[in-house]
Protein backbone atom coordinates (compact mmCIF):
# COMPACT_ATOMS: atom_id res chain seq x y z
CA UNK A 1 0.00 0.00 0.00
CA UNK A 2 0.97 3.43 -0.67
CA UNK A 3 2.36 5.74 1.94
CA UNK A 4 -0.15 9.10 1.71
CA UNK A 5 2.51 10.93 3.38
CA UNK A 6 5.22 10.47 0.22
CA UNK A 7 7.03 13.90 -0.84
CA UNK A 8 6.73 13.14 -4.50
CA UNK A 9 4.16 14.54 -6.53
CA UNK A 10 3.10 13.14 -9.98
CA UNK A 11 1.41 16.22 -12.80
CA UNK A 12 0.20 15.18 -16.17
CA UNK A 13 1.34 17.32 -18.76
CA UNK A 14 -0.66 18.15 -21.80
CA UNK A 15 -1.06 21.52 -23.42
CA UNK A 16 0.84 25.24 -22.47
CA UNK A 17 -2.03 26.66 -20.82
CA UNK A 18 -2.20 23.54 -18.23
CA UNK A 19 1.70 24.06 -17.67
CA UNK A 20 1.41 27.55 -17.06
CA UNK A 21 -1.63 27.63 -14.86
CA UNK A 22 0.07 24.80 -12.88
CA UNK A 23 3.73 26.34 -12.44
CA UNK A 24 3.67 27.91 -9.43
CA UNK A 25 1.38 24.90 -7.98
CA UNK A 26 4.75 22.87 -8.88
CA UNK A 27 7.18 25.04 -7.94
CA UNK A 28 5.58 25.44 -4.35
CA UNK A 29 5.91 21.86 -3.62
CA UNK A 30 9.60 22.30 -4.82
CA UNK A 31 9.89 24.80 -2.19
CA UNK A 32 8.52 22.41 0.45
CA UNK A 33 11.05 19.93 -0.53
CA UNK A 34 8.45 17.22 -2.59
CA UNK A 35 9.82 15.98 -5.67
CA UNK A 36 7.91 16.42 -9.12
CA UNK A 37 7.76 13.85 -11.60
CA UNK A 38 6.25 15.34 -14.87
CA UNK A 39 4.30 12.81 -16.93
CA UNK A 40 3.78 14.26 -20.50
CA UNK A 41 1.29 13.87 -22.86
CA UNK A 42 2.59 15.18 -25.67
CA UNK A 43 -0.43 17.25 -26.72
CA UNK A 44 1.71 20.50 -27.19
CA UNK A 45 5.27 18.82 -26.84
CA UNK A 46 7.12 21.70 -28.70
CA UNK A 47 5.61 24.31 -26.55
CA UNK A 48 5.81 22.76 -23.21
CA UNK A 49 9.07 21.78 -23.83
CA UNK A 50 9.92 25.35 -23.90
CA UNK A 51 7.89 25.99 -21.35
CA UNK A 52 9.59 23.49 -18.44
CA UNK A 53 12.96 25.56 -18.91
CA UNK A 54 11.13 27.33 -15.42
CA UNK A 55 11.69 25.24 -13.27
CA UNK A 56 15.03 24.68 -14.03
CA UNK A 57 15.11 20.78 -14.03
CA UNK A 58 13.77 20.55 -10.66
CA UNK A 59 11.58 17.42 -11.90
CA UNK A 60 11.69 14.01 -13.68
CA UNK A 61 10.12 13.16 -16.90
CA UNK A 62 8.04 10.81 -18.09
CA UNK A 63 7.33 10.80 -22.33
CA UNK A 64 3.73 9.00 -22.69
CA UNK A 65 3.57 9.56 -26.07
CA UNK A 66 6.42 9.58 -28.57
CA UNK A 67 5.51 12.48 -30.93
CA UNK A 68 8.05 15.03 -31.18
CA UNK A 69 5.76 17.82 -32.74
CA UNK A 70 2.64 19.36 -31.77
CA UNK A 71 -0.95 17.48 -31.66
CA UNK A 72 -2.08 20.00 -34.70
CA UNK A 73 -4.79 17.97 -36.54
CA UNK A 74 -8.00 15.71 -35.63
CA UNK A 75 -6.77 12.51 -37.41
CA UNK A 76 -3.52 13.25 -35.71
CA UNK A 77 -4.76 13.60 -32.32
CA UNK A 78 -7.28 10.46 -32.67
CA UNK A 79 -4.25 8.07 -33.24
CA UNK A 80 -1.89 10.02 -30.67
CA UNK A 81 -5.19 9.04 -28.01
CA UNK A 82 -5.15 5.82 -29.41
CA UNK A 83 -1.47 4.97 -29.06
CA UNK A 84 -1.16 6.39 -25.71
CA UNK A 85 -4.62 4.25 -24.32
CA UNK A 86 -3.14 1.19 -25.99
CA UNK A 87 0.34 1.52 -23.97
CA UNK A 88 -1.13 2.39 -20.95
CA UNK A 89 1.01 0.05 -18.39
CA UNK A 90 2.30 -0.22 -14.63
CA UNK A 91 5.03 3.07 -14.20
CA UNK A 92 7.69 1.86 -11.94
CA UNK A 93 9.02 5.65 -11.63
CA UNK A 94 5.58 5.95 -9.68
CA UNK A 95 5.90 3.15 -7.05
CA UNK A 96 6.42 6.08 -4.27
CA UNK A 97 3.87 8.34 -5.42
CA UNK A 98 0.48 8.59 -4.00
CA UNK A 99 -1.19 12.02 -5.81
CA UNK A 100 -1.17 12.58 -9.51
CA UNK A 101 -1.95 16.41 -10.07
CA UNK A 102 -4.50 17.04 -13.56
CA UNK A 103 -5.67 20.10 -14.70
CA UNK A 104 -8.87 21.54 -16.41
CA UNK A 105 -10.33 19.93 -19.28
CA UNK A 106 -8.26 18.44 -22.16
CA UNK A 107 -7.67 15.42 -23.80
CA UNK A 108 -4.68 14.82 -21.91
CA UNK A 109 -6.50 15.64 -18.92
CA UNK A 110 -8.57 12.40 -19.15
CA UNK A 111 -5.30 10.46 -21.05
CA UNK A 112 -3.58 11.90 -17.05
CA UNK A 113 -6.40 10.67 -14.71
CA UNK A 114 -6.15 6.91 -16.88
CA UNK A 115 -2.66 6.90 -16.15
CA UNK A 116 -2.78 7.77 -12.44
CA UNK A 117 -6.06 5.07 -11.83
CA UNK A 118 -4.26 2.17 -13.56
CA UNK A 119 -0.82 2.97 -11.12
CA UNK A 120 -2.97 3.28 -8.14
CA UNK A 121 -2.67 6.83 -7.56
CA UNK A 122 -5.11 9.33 -6.06
CA UNK A 123 -6.27 12.27 -8.74
CA UNK A 124 -5.83 15.53 -7.81
CA UNK A 125 -8.10 17.73 -10.67
CA UNK A 126 -7.98 21.33 -10.36
CA UNK A 127 -10.21 23.61 -12.09
CA UNK A 128 -13.07 21.05 -11.19
CA UNK A 129 -16.61 22.20 -11.34
CA UNK A 130 -16.57 23.92 -14.68
CA UNK A 131 -19.45 22.93 -16.81
CA UNK A 132 -21.37 24.71 -20.03
CA UNK A 133 -24.45 22.50 -18.91
CA UNK A 134 -24.47 21.13 -22.48
CA UNK A 135 -22.68 17.84 -22.50
CA UNK A 136 -21.41 18.62 -26.16
CA UNK A 137 -20.82 22.20 -25.78
CA UNK A 138 -17.80 23.01 -26.19
CA UNK A 139 -16.82 19.83 -27.61
CA UNK A 140 -14.87 17.55 -26.34
CA UNK A 141 -13.84 20.26 -23.21
CA UNK A 142 -17.44 19.27 -21.85
CA UNK A 143 -16.84 15.54 -21.98
CA UNK A 144 -13.91 15.45 -20.43
CA UNK A 145 -14.79 17.64 -17.58
CA UNK A 146 -17.59 15.58 -16.59
CA UNK A 147 -15.48 12.18 -16.62
CA UNK A 148 -12.80 13.41 -14.73
CA UNK A 149 -14.75 15.27 -12.44
CA UNK A 150 -16.65 11.81 -11.79
CA UNK A 151 -13.36 9.59 -11.56
CA UNK A 152 -11.33 11.82 -9.57
CA UNK A 153 -10.32 11.36 -5.57
CA UNK A 154 -10.12 15.00 -5.38
CA UNK A 155 -11.74 17.94 -6.56
CA UNK A 156 -10.14 21.71 -6.39
CA UNK A 157 -12.86 24.43 -6.74
CA UNK A 158 -12.13 28.26 -6.91
CA UNK A 159 -15.12 29.63 -7.27
CA UNK A 160 -18.90 29.67 -5.68
CA UNK A 161 -20.70 28.44 -8.53
CA UNK A 162 -17.99 25.76 -9.43
CA UNK A 163 -18.69 24.41 -6.00
CA UNK A 164 -22.64 24.48 -6.52
CA UNK A 165 -21.94 22.37 -9.16
CA UNK A 166 -20.07 19.47 -7.66
CA UNK A 167 -22.25 19.43 -4.59
CA UNK A 168 -23.47 15.99 -5.74
CA UNK A 169 -19.79 14.90 -4.44
CA UNK A 170 -19.66 16.37 -0.87
CA UNK A 171 -19.27 13.13 0.56
CA UNK A 172 -18.00 10.86 -1.77
CA UNK A 173 -14.91 13.05 -2.65
CA UNK A 174 -12.21 15.20 -0.69
CA UNK A 175 -13.01 18.89 -1.94
CA UNK A 176 -10.39 21.86 -1.77
CA UNK A 177 -11.58 25.16 -1.93
CA UNK A 178 -8.85 27.87 -3.03
CA UNK A 179 -9.52 31.89 -3.19
CA UNK A 180 -9.32 31.66 -7.10
CA UNK A 181 -7.80 29.96 -9.99
CA UNK A 182 -4.04 29.40 -10.11
CA UNK A 183 -3.65 31.60 -13.35
CA UNK A 184 -3.54 34.41 -10.83
CA UNK A 185 -0.23 33.92 -10.04
CA UNK A 186 0.98 33.89 -13.29
CA UNK A 187 -0.40 37.04 -14.32
CA UNK A 188 0.69 38.52 -11.86
CA UNK A 189 4.19 37.28 -11.66
CA UNK A 190 4.86 37.66 -15.12
CA UNK A 191 3.82 41.30 -16.49
CA UNK A 192 5.36 44.59 -16.86
CA UNK A 193 3.55 47.48 -17.66
CA UNK A 194 5.13 49.13 -20.36
CA UNK A 195 2.38 51.21 -21.77
CA UNK A 196 -0.94 50.13 -23.97
CA UNK A 197 -0.78 50.58 -27.69
CA UNK A 198 -3.61 50.92 -30.64
CA UNK A 199 -3.02 46.74 -31.45
CA UNK A 200 -5.50 44.27 -31.30
CA UNK A 201 -4.47 40.61 -30.54
CA UNK A 202 -6.24 37.76 -32.36
CA UNK A 203 -6.22 34.24 -30.15
CA UNK A 204 -8.39 32.19 -31.86
CA UNK A 205 -7.88 28.13 -32.08
CA UNK A 206 -10.31 26.31 -30.86
CA UNK A 207 -11.52 22.94 -32.57
CA UNK A 208 -15.51 24.51 -32.24
CA UNK A 209 -14.61 27.33 -34.12
CA UNK A 210 -11.89 26.45 -36.61
CA UNK A 211 -13.36 23.12 -38.14
CA UNK A 212 -17.21 25.04 -38.47
CA UNK A 213 -16.67 26.61 -42.13
CA UNK A 214 -19.38 28.76 -41.33
CA UNK A 215 -17.95 30.32 -37.87
CA UNK A 216 -14.55 30.31 -39.47
CA UNK A 217 -15.76 32.31 -42.60
CA UNK A 218 -17.51 34.49 -40.79
CA UNK A 219 -14.34 35.18 -38.05
CA UNK A 220 -12.39 36.10 -41.07
CA UNK A 221 -14.73 38.61 -42.15
CA UNK A 222 -15.42 40.04 -38.98
CA UNK A 223 -11.71 40.64 -38.98
CA UNK A 224 -12.00 42.40 -42.58
CA UNK A 225 -14.61 44.84 -41.04
CA UNK A 226 -12.86 45.87 -38.17
CA UNK A 227 -9.52 46.94 -40.26
CA UNK A 228 -11.90 48.82 -42.64
CA UNK A 229 -12.87 51.06 -39.29
CA UNK A 230 -9.42 52.20 -38.44
CA UNK A 231 -9.99 51.19 -34.73
CA UNK A 232 -6.31 49.53 -34.44
CA UNK A 233 -3.06 50.03 -35.59
CA UNK A 234 -2.07 46.74 -36.05
CA UNK A 235 -4.73 43.51 -35.86
CA UNK A 236 -2.26 40.67 -34.83
CA UNK A 237 -3.47 36.70 -34.81
CA UNK A 238 -1.26 34.31 -32.94
CA UNK A 239 -1.74 31.07 -34.15
CA UNK A 240 -1.17 27.79 -33.39
CA UNK A 241 -0.26 25.10 -36.03
CA UNK A 242 -4.16 23.79 -36.72
CA UNK A 243 -5.28 27.54 -36.83
CA UNK A 244 -2.43 27.96 -40.14
CA UNK A 245 -3.28 24.56 -41.86
CA UNK A 246 -6.56 25.52 -42.10
CA UNK A 247 -6.00 29.14 -43.17
CA UNK A 248 -3.38 27.55 -45.49
CA UNK A 249 -6.23 24.45 -46.92
CA UNK A 250 -9.09 27.75 -46.83
CA UNK A 251 -6.87 30.24 -48.85
CA UNK A 252 -7.49 33.14 -46.89
CA UNK A 253 -3.43 33.88 -46.39
CA UNK A 254 -4.26 36.35 -48.85
CA UNK A 255 -6.92 37.56 -47.79
CA UNK A 256 -5.64 38.73 -44.55
CA UNK A 257 -2.32 40.28 -45.94
CA UNK A 258 -4.55 42.45 -48.22
CA UNK A 259 -6.68 43.39 -44.76
CA UNK A 260 -3.38 44.17 -43.00
CA UNK A 261 -3.91 41.31 -40.26
CA UNK A 262 -0.70 40.17 -39.68
CA UNK A 263 0.18 36.25 -38.28
CA UNK A 264 2.32 35.16 -35.69
CA UNK A 265 3.45 32.58 -34.06
CA UNK A 266 3.20 31.30 -30.42
CA UNK A 267 5.17 32.89 -28.01
CA UNK A 268 6.65 32.05 -24.78
CA UNK A 269 4.66 32.84 -21.59
CA UNK A 270 5.83 35.80 -20.66
CA UNK A 271 6.02 37.06 -23.59
CA UNK A 272 2.86 36.98 -24.33
CA UNK A 273 1.21 38.20 -21.54
CA UNK A 274 2.81 41.50 -21.87
CA UNK A 275 1.49 41.37 -25.04
CA UNK A 276 -1.96 40.94 -24.13
CA UNK A 277 -1.05 43.88 -21.46
CA UNK A 278 0.03 46.07 -23.83
CA UNK A 279 -2.91 45.40 -26.20
CA UNK A 280 -5.76 47.95 -26.86
CA UNK A 281 -8.12 45.08 -27.55
CA UNK A 282 -8.47 41.01 -27.80
CA UNK A 283 -10.68 38.63 -29.18
CA UNK A 284 -10.21 35.48 -28.09
CA UNK A 285 -12.00 31.70 -28.13
CA UNK A 286 -9.44 30.60 -25.11
CA UNK A 287 -10.91 30.05 -21.86
CA UNK A 288 -6.82 30.80 -20.12
CA UNK A 289 -6.65 33.78 -22.14
CA UNK A 290 -10.10 35.29 -21.39
CA UNK A 291 -9.19 34.65 -17.81
CA UNK A 292 -5.88 36.64 -18.29
CA UNK A 293 -7.74 39.35 -20.32
CA UNK A 294 -10.18 39.58 -17.09
CA UNK A 295 -7.89 39.93 -14.59
CA UNK A 296 -5.72 42.59 -16.51
CA UNK A 297 -8.96 44.29 -16.95
CA UNK A 298 -8.77 43.92 -21.10
CA UNK A 299 -11.37 45.24 -23.23
CA UNK A 300 -12.07 41.79 -24.24
CA UNK A 301 -14.65 39.81 -26.55
CA UNK A 302 -15.24 36.45 -25.92
CA UNK A 303 -15.64 34.42 -29.88
CA UNK A 304 -17.71 31.72 -28.44
CA UNK A 305 -21.19 31.17 -27.39
CA UNK A 306 -21.03 29.28 -24.00
CA UNK A 307 -18.50 30.52 -21.56
CA UNK A 308 -18.66 28.32 -18.24
CA UNK A 309 -16.70 30.94 -16.15
CA UNK A 310 -19.47 33.44 -15.13
CA UNK A 311 -17.38 34.97 -13.50
CA UNK A 312 -14.96 36.56 -15.34
CA UNK A 313 -17.74 38.07 -17.80
CA UNK A 314 -18.11 42.54 -16.72
CA UNK A 315 -18.21 45.27 -18.97
CA UNK A 316 -14.74 44.82 -20.04
CA UNK A 317 -15.17 41.23 -21.36
CA UNK A 318 -17.75 40.39 -23.72
CA UNK A 319 -19.12 36.99 -24.14
CA UNK A 320 -19.79 37.68 -28.20
CA UNK A 321 -22.33 34.91 -28.58
CA UNK A 322 -21.05 34.94 -32.53
CA UNK A 323 -22.77 38.38 -33.12
CA UNK A 324 -20.75 40.21 -35.36
CA UNK A 325 -22.25 43.20 -34.95
CA UNK A 326 -22.47 43.76 -30.73
CA UNK A 327 -18.62 42.91 -31.54
CA UNK A 328 -17.77 46.01 -33.07
CA UNK A 329 -20.54 48.10 -31.08
CA UNK A 330 -17.94 46.95 -28.36
CA UNK A 331 -14.88 47.38 -30.14
CA UNK A 332 -15.96 50.69 -30.98
CA UNK A 333 -16.87 51.95 -27.18
CA UNK A 334 -13.99 52.97 -25.58
CA UNK A 335 -13.58 51.11 -21.89
CA UNK A 336 -11.72 52.56 -19.30
CA UNK A 337 -9.17 50.23 -17.76
CA UNK A 338 -8.58 49.53 -14.11
CA UNK A 339 -5.59 49.35 -12.31
CA UNK A 340 -4.60 45.50 -11.21
CA UNK A 341 -4.82 45.06 -7.66
CA UNK A 342 -2.83 42.71 -6.04
CA UNK A 343 -3.63 41.62 -2.55
CA UNK A 344 -0.58 39.90 -2.29
CA UNK A 345 -2.78 36.34 -2.41
CA UNK A 346 -1.42 33.24 -3.79
CA UNK A 347 -3.73 30.66 -4.71
CA UNK A 348 -1.25 28.51 -5.92
CA UNK A 349 0.27 28.46 -2.29
CA UNK A 350 -3.22 27.69 -0.82
CA UNK A 351 -3.73 24.71 -3.18
CA UNK A 352 -0.66 23.54 -2.24
CA UNK A 353 -1.16 23.71 1.43
CA UNK A 354 -4.19 21.98 1.54
CA UNK A 355 -3.03 18.97 -0.83
CA UNK A 356 -0.15 18.57 2.01
CA UNK A 357 -2.40 18.65 4.66
CA UNK A 358 -4.16 15.56 3.16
Amino acid sequence: MKNSSSKEIAFVLGTKAQFIKCRYVLENFIEKGYSILILDTGQHKEITKKELDVLNGNYRLINLSKNSKNISSIPFMIIWFIKIIFSIKKIKELNKTFYCLVHGDTVSTLLGMIVGKKNNLKIVHIESGFTSGKILKPFPEELMRNIVTRYSDVLCIDTSINEKNIMKYENKKQIIRISRNTIYDSVIKNIEYVGINRNLTIAVHRTENIYNKKLFDNFINLLCEINALNLFDKIIWYTHDITIKTLIRRDYLSVLEKNNIYLEKLVPYKEFINILYASKAVITDGGSIAEECSILDIPTVLWRDVEEKMEILNQNVLLSKYQEDEIVKFLVKKSNRNPISNNNESPSKELVQKIIEL
